[in-house]
């Protein structure tokens, strides 16, 4: 990272307010200072040393590029010294429409008053003491020449010439852990810090670690819940429960602490997965759990082995002791990163574990059989079951992932589904799609994809599988290139979108697709995943359906019964979420959903959140809002209209349509993905008889013929 020489202390500091603006101004930074420091302390007295504008202008030689040290969010930090002694200036970031004079006063004002109680311990950053002669309060440090941790990690500064070793990154994350449990309990109301990240974090000139900026901390009562409207703080590192409720709880800081573990332990920030492509932040966003970006770095985590997702940096001199720690403080750190708050582990046992990492290897439970045996055994058995039922698929080597990927370089990742990460992967005879697969029910998930994917490889319109690799943790599949992307990102990010003719096309050969899958077998297969991230597009705009995980094969006309319930919302059927049923017309709601999506050119929970507390979709709902609204205010802009006429917008009408018969509630009610007779016959029926679209949108929903419908307009 290039050093800052554009952050520049406040205009107000370098003007030297006058002698009667200096006195006002530290009269009222005092005052509020003291009233927090009463109450937060029942009246207890830290003293501290109030410095002047001229003893930290010479401190830091006017504040000179050379002394500038580091940042975070509580502002730009400088290296200083005076008299012999040696010390941190903090210049708190400057008011802004985010952020008014008084709410950063009050930040500063609140960081003061907790950590002038914190100076006596050996894991927090000690504060000397402050300027208050300035609009905004200026902060003093001991010393912490060696920046932060943010910077030691990636390499940044010109101290950090070599990248930190594993046993450093471990005794950090256990003295931060320390740290942090202190807050929960050394105080009769715990502190939650609520910004534990590297950037808050500095090393001393002994590499101690010292937690710091104390701005948005809070005092709560035992086992209470605090609700806030105001969301702030870094993405990867606030839970879920802030980000959608506004809670706060001790369980944050235990979140937040998982996180930086990983960051600890991988080298990777929490969003340099995702941020690689125009719009895929949000694709990343809406189709992982939980919608956070810190779930990127999580699932990371479980889409690799331990080798694979350890900072290469580190690598060098590890052994099988070193690894069994680097795979206690994954599973430590996923403990943390829990979603659901209660499953999280206080911040006293995640203390307690990392000292047994760091000291012992002893509590360790002993692994039998690895993870990679596992794997091997299992899909050597899942591919001599299916040997003559599908095309012959290629043995590849761990090493020849790597090399074509490079080695699994965040770059290459163009897309993520429930289950896994997909990369592109770059041969001599081509490019292919390398996906690696979730360890989460890994098992079932491979079998699944593994089972419909072989057998669907020949039909046109399925992601082919060309083969899969067996020296990885868990078995990773191969697939032909995958092109154009997903049809998602056509529809909502491509910058040349895609014409209303396309998308029919699109939806026709997935409604055809889905009739095969149907019909064609002797037991039909529900895929319960046909949505647009799930469709990929190749060089000629053919859609090829993936993701066949959570795929089921029924007898024709009967249901299949489950009690886990998983999906996306807005595309499960109402009856698979009221009763756990699954039938064919689980697919023909999914239909319905995409086709939406195709003329509309936006999710239905994008469009309204009208989700009922089942995670239905309110059709009644969207169907208002269709009455209310002519069918040009709805169909997607992005839509070339330049030669639109009447009968183009009555086609859309006709779209719309079958899309709301696909969605209704009563799954008896949808019509069949099955073509009942021939599209000829059916054109000859049609032409022989004019009638109005609307007409034959009637008449063609009579038929039951989903894909009929499409073809007709075709």
């Amino acid at each position: 990272m290039a050093r800052i020489t554009s952050i520049h202390p406040l205009t107000s500091v370098r003007l030297l307010p006058m002698a009667a603006d200096r006195k006002r101004l530290f009269i009222t930074n005092g005052s509020l200072l003291q009233e927090k420091l009463i109450s937060s302390s029942n009246g207890r007295y830290y003293p501290f040393h109030n410095f002047s504008i001229e003893e930290l202008e010479k401190a830091t030689n006017n504040y000179a590029p050379h002394c500038f040290l580091s940042y975070n969010l509580l502002g730009t930090w400088y290296k200083g010294s005076l008299d012999g002694r040696v010390l941190s200036i903090c210049i708190p970031r400057y008011p802004n429409v985010h952020a008014s004079r008084n709410q950063i006063i009050n930040e500063i004002v609140n960081d003061v008053a907790i950590a002038a109680q914190l100076s006596r311990q050996r894991n927090f950053l000690r504060l000397i003491g402050c300027c208050l002669e300035t609009p905004v309060p200026l902060l003093v440090y001991e010393s912490v020449k060696r920046g932060n941790v943010s910077e030691q990690i990636h390499v940044t500064g010109e101290f950090h010439s070599q990248p930190m070793t594993w046993k450093c990154r471990l005794k950090i994350a256990r003295e931060i852990a320390h740290a942090v449990s202190y807050l929960h309990t050394a105080f009769s109301r715990p502190i939650v810090h609520r910004g534990i990240n590297p950037l808050n974090i500095f090393l001393d000139d002994y590499n101690v670690a010292k937690l710091s900026n104390f701005s948005q901390s809070l005092y709560i009562c035992e086992d209470e819940i605090i609700k806030t409207d105001r969301i702030i703080g870094t993405l990867g590192y606030l839970p879920p429960e802030y980000l959608e409720h506004g809670e706060i709880t001790e369980k944050f800081d235990v979140y937040s602490f998982g996180t930086l573990l990983l960051e600890l332990l991988t080298g990777r920030r929490p969003y340099n997965l995702i941020a690689r492509r125009a719009g895929y932040f949000r694709f990343w966003m809406n189709s992982m759990e939980g919608h956070f970006a810190g779930n990127c770095l999580k699932y990371h985590v479980q889409c690799h082995s331990i080798n694979e997702v350890v900072d290469y940096r580190i690598l060098p001199g590890g052994g099988v002791n070193e690894q069994q720690q680097w795979q206690a403080a994954v599973e430590l750190a996923l403990k943390c990163l829990e979603t659901s708050k209660d499953k999280r582990p206080a911040m006293e046992e995640v203390t307690k574990i990392l000292w047994q990492i760091e000291r012992s290897l002893a509590t360790f439970p002993e692994r039998h059989s690895s993870v990679y045996d596992d794997g091997r055994i299992f899909m050597e058995e899942m591919i001599a079951s299916y040997e003559g039922r599908c095309h012959v698929l290629q043995s590849f080597s761990g090493e020849e992932l790597k090399k074509m990927t490079n080695n699994y370089h965040p770059d290459y990742i163009f897309c993520c589904s429930n289950i896994g990460i997909w990369y592109k992967g770059n041969t001599e005879n081509g490019n292919i799609s390398i996906y690696k697969i979730s360890n989460v029910n890994w098992c079932e998930h491979v079998k699944n994809e593994f089972k419909f994917a072989a057998e669907l490889s020949s039909h046109k319109n399925v992601l082919k599988l060309l083969g899969y690799c067996l020296e990885t943790s868990i078995p990773t599949l191969v697939y032909e290139s995958t092109g154009n992307g997903t049809l998602f990102d056509e529809i909502h990010f491509h910058p040349a979108p895609l014409s209303f003719h396309s998308r029919l096309v699109i939806a026709r050969q997935i409604a055809d697709l889905v009739a095969y899958l149907h019909t064609a077998l002797s037991t039909p297969i529900i895929s319960k995943n046909i949505k647009s991230a799930n469709v990929f597009l190749d060089k000629h705009h053919i859609p090829k359906l993936s993701n066949f995980s959570q795929s089921v094969q029924i007898i024709d006309g009967e249901a299949f019964p489950t009690n886990q319930i998983e999906g996306t919302k807005g595309y499960m059927s109402p009856e698979y979420i009221t009763e756990g049923i699954v039938t064919q017309e689980f697919d023909v709601y999914n239909f319905g959903v995409l086709l939406f999506e195709l003329l509309i050119g936006l999710r239905l929970f994008d469009l309204f959140h009208l989700v009922d507390k089942e995670g239905g979709l309110l059709l009644d709902h969207l169907q208002n809002f269709i009455k209310w609204h002519s069918i040009n205010e709805v169909v997607d802009p992005k839509i070339p209209k330049n030669e639109v006429g009447h009968d183009e917008q009555q086609k859309w009408e006709v779209v719309l349509e079958l899309a709301f018969r696909c969605m209704v509630t009563a799954k008896e009610e949808r019509p069949k993905m099955v073509i009942q007779f021939s599209t000829v016959t059916a054109r000859e029926t049609l032409a022989s008889e004019p009638k109005n679209v609307k007409q034959v949108a009637d008449e063609l929903g009579n038929l039951n013929a989903a894909s009929l419908d499409l073809k007709y307009y075709i």
